[in-house]
């Protein structure tokens, strides 16, 4: 019988729009601690920043006072994140992740993108009406 380890759990709950250099601190300290290297670390903060800014921008539609969840899973070998925003979400059949970034000619709308690009795993999550979650992973 073989047992998973349960990864280590830690969650940033949040209420307000400006802790962005926290966040950004917290994903470094991480990954950092796990044994990621620079460039590694460069990457995830990076991605957690892009996440952490649509939650804000999306999700709290300009508001100051708003509910986001950061969810960090640390397992021997991956972090995963996961962002939640408690927005008014959308129809995923209207987005579309661009898999190479060449291709956006406008200088907006290349966060997703990157989330992807930067990441071993990654999915988006959101229904109207619902709020939406970023999830990704990445491995050691």
């Amino acid at each position: 019988m073989i047992v998973e380890k349960v990864p280590e759990e830690i969650v940033m709950n949040l209420f307000s729009t400006r802790y962005f250099d926290s966040v950004r601190k917290k994903t470094e300290e991480i990954a950092r601690k796990m044994g990621f290297d620079d460039e590694q670390i460069f990457d995830l903060a990076l991605v957690v920043d892009e996440a952490y800014v649509n939650a804000i921008e999306h999700g709290a539609e300009g508001k100051t006072e708003t509910e986001l969840e950061i969810k960090f899973l640390i397992y021997d070998d991956k972090l995963e994140v996961s962002i939640k925003d408690c927005g008014r979400g959308f129809d995923m059949n209207k987005v579309e992740v661009p898999d190479d970034l060449r291709s956006i000619t406008s200088t907006r709308g290349r966060g997703l993108g990157l989330m992807k690009l930067l990441t071993d795993e990654f999915s988006m999550e959101s229904k109207p009406g619902c709020g939406t979650t970023v999830k990704f992973s990445k491995y050691i």
